[in-house]
């Protein structure tokens, strides 16, 4: 898939068999950092590049510890259990000018799912159709916006709203088939809860985040190229800071995959 952007910016050289290197960052620059999204997805890549899992990814936990830079980043990876059916692996990222100073690090657990008798999701929220959704202008914006088409399906970005809910039908700009890579990415596209309760732009830095997968790869392969739903809210913005609760639902409201973070702001 080296014909798309998430796949050219995630391209990595392999310096030794679990050591690999990284200069993808500048196509998905954010204002100040590369976009959290790329970072998660180019932890993935690395793993599946020096210890290929065939079992879906089923988690990841990450720490934002600084900015991520555009070009020079080494990536170790590491095997911290590998079990019947559930593996958990690490990547630490460091930058070229400072080698031994750790600037994100990523937990991964890939498993795949097996059938049970229970079956419950939270209720699909209510929104436009994709159709009737307003695009988001990419520009003027951070560089990273422009890979994705994202159209408002409820909330309005820099106003005063009573819940910082709000909800984004996207799909990659190139049509890009929908993978776990791909969710990783988008699951950090929601702009910060500040955006939503008040005018004035606060723009937040995510320091710790976790993501969980309840989806096959048969379920993405439903979905093509297709929108998926980016819904985004917090239970809590105080003091500098705030939590981010996200659900990725596909077209026909399936829930494929639920994030949380906190972020400074």
């Amino acid at each position: 898939m080296t014909e798309f952007a998430l796949d050219s910016a995630t391209q990595l050289e392999s310096v030794s068999d679990r050591h690999l290197r990284s200069t993808g960052g500048e196509m998905y620059w954010n204002f100040q950092s590369a976009f959290g999204g790329w970072a998660l997805a180019l932890g993935y890549s690395a793993i599946q590049q020096a210890e290929p899992q065939t079992a879906m990814l089923a988690s990841i936990t990450a720490s934002f510890l600084k900015p991520l830079p555009k070009s020079g980043i080494d990536i170790e990876m590491r095997i911290l259990r590998k079990g019947r059916r559930t593996s958990f692996l690490r990547t630490e990222f460091t930058g070229e000018d400072a080698p031994s100073d750790p600037i994100f690090t990523a937990n991964y657990v890939f498993s795949d799912m097996k059938e049970n008798a229970l079956d419950y999701a939270c209720e699909f929220p209510d929104v436009k159709s994709p159709e009737t959704s307003p695009r988001l202008p990419d520009a003027p914006g951070p560089k990273f916006l422009s890979r994705y088409e994202q159209r408002v399906a409820r909330g309005k970005p820099f106003s005063a709203q009573e819940r910082p809910h709000s909800a984004f039908w996207v799909r990659d700009a190139e049509d890009r088939p929908w993978d776990a890579k791909a969710l990783l990415a988008v699951s950090d596209t929601p702009m910060p809860r500040t955006f939503f309760l008040d005018p004035t732009p606060r723009f937040g830095a995510t320091v710790q985040y976790d993501m969980h997968l309840f989806c096959t790869q048969a379920d993405l392969d439903a979905l093509a190229g297709g929108f998926v739903l980016v819904e985004a809210t917090s239970d809590r913005v105080f003091s500098g800071r705030f939590s981010q609760t996200t659900r990725i639902w596909s077209q026909d409201r399936k829930l494929l995959a639920i994030s949380n973070q906190l972020a400074f702001y």
